[in-house]
């Protein structure tokens, strides 16, 4: 299994729907490729982690890295291991940072975005930053530990923004 994380800055900031839209579509075709993934925004800066066989996340990672939607593409991790995924339950989720409420729940306080630009650089940051919106967001799916991990790549619901 390859693990990869990366960094990219939005050309235009994107809303909660049109993220929402993206994910979802992305959940799709990831669920039929066999890869899972987690990705969180703030303010335009992105943080993506995508796992699974290593020549299709490649091709994957190449595809998203050419998309004209953002810039600055940043590759933090390349990974190989014989595990299983660490952000496995969802074909692809997403966890907007942009509310003081994630930061409180995730973090203890808010954090902000000069930090968090500078610091998003950082591969073992990036990884943080995601396990702990992922974690987040299956607290507030009501997803037990159980489920997460033995249930695999699948379809989010969003009820709103």
């Amino acid at each position: 299994m390859l693990t990869i994380v990366y960094r990219s800055e939005a050309v235009d900031r994107l809303s909660y729907s049109a993220l929402a839209d993206i994910c979802l579509f992305s959940a799709r075709k990831n669920r039929e490729l066999g890869v899972t993934g987690f990705l969180v925004e703030f303010e335009g800066i992105f943080l993506q982690v995508l796992e699974g066989e290593a020549e299709v996340v490649e091709r994957l990672y190449a595809r998203i890295a050419a998309d004209p939607r953002h810039n600055d593409v940043e590759l933090l991790l390349r990974e190989n291991s014989a595990g299983q995924p660490n952000f496995g339950f969802w074909a692809m989720n997403f966890g907007p940072l942009d509310t003081p409420t994630f930061w409180q729940a995730v973090f203890g306080s808010p954090v902000r975005i000069e930090e968090f630009r500078r610091r998003s650089h950082d591969a073992d940051f990036a990884l943080d930053v995601l396990a702990r919106a992922y974690m987040h967001a299956c607290i507030l799916a009501d997803i037990d530990p159980a489920t997460r991990e033995l249930v695999r790549g699948n379809i989010p619901c969003f009820l709103g923004g």
